[in-house]
C-alpha cells in the first residue's frame, strides 16, 4: 500500500466520522462503528434484507444476532424503515428514510 492510498483512506473515514456524528440519535450519543457500516449499506442496496446484510463479505465476522440489534437501533432510532416484501411478507425489505 502506498501513502497516497492511506491519505485518501484517512480523508473517507474522517469524512465518515463526522457524518454519524451529525446524526441526531435519542440519546444524543453517535452509532457504533458496525450500526454506522450497516446504515451505509442499506444506503448503498436500498431494497436490501438483513440476509443480504449477514451475506455481505463486510460483515462476515459479525452474528445474525449483533446484525438483527445493529438493526432493531436504526429502527428504533428512524433511520430506517422496514417494510414486507413483495413476494414473501415475512421478508423486511429495509431502507433509508430520507431527512426532511
Amino acid at each position: 500500500m502506498n501513502t497516497y492510498q492511506l491519505k485518501k483512506t484517512w480523508h473517507k473515514l474522517t469524512l465518515a466520522r463526522e457524518l454519524n456524528e451529525r446524526l441526531k440519535l435519542s440519546e444524543g450519543d453517535r452509532l457504533a462503528d458496525k450500526e454506522f457500516a450497516v446504515l451505509c449499506l442499506i444506503a448503498h442496496h436500498p431494497r436490501i434484507t438483513i440476509t443480504g446484510i449477514v451475506n455481505h463479505p463486510y460483515f462476515r465476522d459479525t452474528s445474525l444476532s449483533s446484525i438483527k440489534r445493529f438493526v432493531l437501533t436504526l429502527l428504533r432510532e428512524q433511520l430506517i424503515r422496514a417494510d414486507g416484501g413483495d413476494n414473501d411478507k415475512r421478508e423486511r425489505v429495509l431502507t433509508v428514510v430520507e431527512a426532511e
